[in-house]
């Protein structure tokens, strides 16, 4: 007679099982035997979750005691075991025949084949969905992943679930990473049972893909190669590839790297760059900058909170650089935020940490001020911006727009704001910033307008020898100025580390005021923000180098290098980074850039970190 697992025996795996044997329609004890695996089968289903997204509905086959695909119109048809045909004759048959219906569909002379009959068993299917021995109250399990028991089906029909849908939602039934496969039929069975229904009459579940289990960050994109993360293009993406640009990642956008002329390596063209932006004028691709829109009645006060410096009486058309710092007094992000209107702000943040800051925001409004009526929009995409800098930059833009006197000095002075209108009827927005340390001016337009912007800036911009640069030149003349990115804003530095302590202002408070006067974070010979410049200026160095003092060149030493740069203004490498104390601590002494394992120890001075123009003449014209 037939048998049957009916129970199982271990605590901390299989030791043997419990028989059933058959008797009649029920079933009786039937011995036991000693193992150590059960293997489980759903039964043999075909595949038809693919064509019941097409919206095919299964139809049920009693004789087969399995759901096979319905009526089939359109350009679809089945073969093998997914039309419910299981013998491999029958399946090649059947392949055949598919394919000689597909040659007629598409007008090509085939033998016509018949398709083999649903089925193939050589004896007829007794379904097995539950073993119950009378007197016994065992647990038996319909989907061993969720746990859900024969008994859980119905209590879910005694708490009143009708649909085959309540029955999936209540019990998790099929929710698995099998989606159903070891388990839906038998509990459609139990259902129908309890109803005093026919499988049929209870219906099916919804399909969902995959068909196979699949891991959900698998879903994201191959993460190799090109694929390892996500790629932003600027809306100058194609102009500046066009424009002789060679491209390199900046956080996850694209964005020039340099842009070398006839056979320039990177050095050649970087230098030039730089030079040129200081002698004549520049354009740089600077859209990756985020961008939020902060709006509301309480907007200023909101930038009051979350800046060190105050906004509460910036005027409308002025923009202010401001930084912001996280709970525990260490420096978040900087960046500038340009006042629109009253209640209307336009804030920029570094490239890498846009999203960060975004986040951040959405968070205090929504976990700490929801008392303040603000709104704040991502708008990055929306924007493409190109810095404009060097000193003839205000002779570019002025041949550009529809009014040139809204730039003049008098009208536009720095850190100015202005609403115009490029030739070609372009909008845009200017605000006289500088990265650089030169006279500048940053133009947002629409980002369906780059294109158009970048034309009409390089075609003024070339004809007085000015250039496009790339971050290389970028980093170049940062390095010069003494401005800091994330290389120096790495986590662990605080305002005052980055020489910007005057910026926290002592009348308001703001995020990370109170921790970030914590006697370590306050402390005298914490690193600060220096300048460094080899003893021997034919020499170069490399950022990591650890500073060392010259007689204790070991451990942990007394700073680092964090960029550095060849500099055609002074004619020699230069650098900026860390070091105890600040460059007041090491006028006039050794230090030693240690670095054991590229380089070697190479004998550096230790000066201000604003190299150029410390008074800003060039920057303000």
């Amino acid at each position: 007679p037939a048998t049957a697992p009916l129970n199982a025996h271990g605590a901390k795996g299989l030791e043997g099982l419990d028989l059933a044997r058959r008797s009649g329609q029920g079933w009786q004890p039937g011995g036991s035997v000693k193992c150590d695996l059960v293997a489980v089968s759903g039964g043999w289903s075909p595949v038809v979750n693919l064509l019941s997204h097409s919206g095919v509905k299964p139809v049920w086959n009693g004789d087969n005691a399995c759901f096979v695909p319905g009526d089939v119109s359109g350009p679809v048809h089945m073969a093998g075991s997914a039309a419910g045909i299981w013998m491999t004759d029958d399946c090649e048959i059947s392949g055949i025949a598919a394919a000689s219906s597909v040659a007629a569909a598409l007008g090509k002379d085939a033998p016509e084949t018949k398709m083999p009959a649903l089925g193939g068993w050589h004896n007829p299917i007794s379904p097995l969905y539950e073993v119950r021995v009378p007197g016994k109250r065992l647990k038996s399990f319909v989907d061993p992943q969720h746990d859900v028991t024969a008994e859980d089906v119905r209590l879910a029909h005694r708490e009143g679930m009708v649909s085959i849908e309540h029955l999936k939602r209540y019990t998790t039934l099929g929710m698995a990473t099998d989606q159903g496969k070891m388990g839906n039929i038998i509990g459609m069975a139990l259902m129908a049972e309890a109803l005093g229904k026919e499988i049929p009459d209870v219906g099916t579940t919804t399909f969902r893909p995959p068909y196979t289990p699949i891991a959900i960050g698998a879903l994201s994109g191959r993460g190799v190669g090109r694929h390892f993360k996500p790629l932003r293009r600027t809306p100058m993406h194609d102009w500046n590839l066009a424009n002789g640009a060679t491209m390199t990642d900046a956080g996850l956008w694209q964005r020039p790297w340099y842009f070398a002329r006839g056979e320039e390596t990177i050095a050649d063209a970087y230098v030039r760059e730089a030079a040129t932006v200081r002698q004549s004028v520049g354009l740089c691709d600077v859209t990756s900058l985020g961008k939020i829109a902060i709006q509301g009645p309480d907007a200023t006060e909101f930038l009051n909170r979350i800046y060190t410096n105050p906004f509460a009486k910036l005027p409308i058309g002025k923009a202010r650089y401001g930084i912001m710092l996280r709970d525990d007094g260490m420096v978040m992000d900087d960046g500038t935020t340009w006042r629109l209107g009253e209640t209307d702000y336009f804030m920029t943040t570094t490239t890498a940490h846009a999203a960060k800051v975004m986040v951040w925001l959405e968070e205090l409004l929504q976990t700490r001020w929801g008392d303040l009526k603000v709104h704040v929009t991502s708008v990055s995409e929306q924007w493409a911006g190109c810095a404009v800098a060097g000193p003839k930059s205000r002779t570019v833009l002025e041949a550009i727009l529809n009014d040139p006197a809204i730039i003049t000095d008098q009208a536009c002075p720095f850190m100015a704001v202005r609403q115009a209108t490029l030739k070609g009827g372009i909008p845009c927005r200017i605000a006289r910033i500088s990265f650089s340390g030169e006279m500048a001016f940053e133009v947002y337009v629409p980002s369906d307008y780059a294109p158009a912007m970048m034309d009409l800036l390089w075609g003024e911009a070339k004809a007085m020898g000015g250039c496009l640069y790339g971050l290389e030149a970028l980093g170049a003349l940062r390095i010069e100025k003494g401005h800091v990115t994330g290389a120096e804003l790495d986590g662990r530095v605080t305002i005052d580390d980055a020489g910007l302590g005057k910026m926290a202002s002592p009348r308001k408070t703001f995020i990370g005021d109170a921790l970030r006067k914590r006697p370590a974070m306050i402390a005298e010979d914490r690193p600060r923000l220096v300048g460094i410049l080899p003893k021997d200026r034919s020499q170069t160095f490399n950022a990591g180098s650890i500073l060392c003092a010259a007689d204790a060149v070991s451990g942990l030493g007394e700073g680092w290098i964090t960029a550095i740069t060849y500099s055609q203004v002074f004619g020699h490498w230069i650098g900026i980074g860390f070091i105890s104390g600040g460059h007041e601590n090491w006028t006039g002494e050794i230090v030693v850039a240690a670095d054991p394992v590229r380089q070697g120890n190479i004998e550096v001075e230790i000066v201000s970190p604003h190299m150029y123009d410390p008074s800003g003449e060039r920057m303000y014209g």
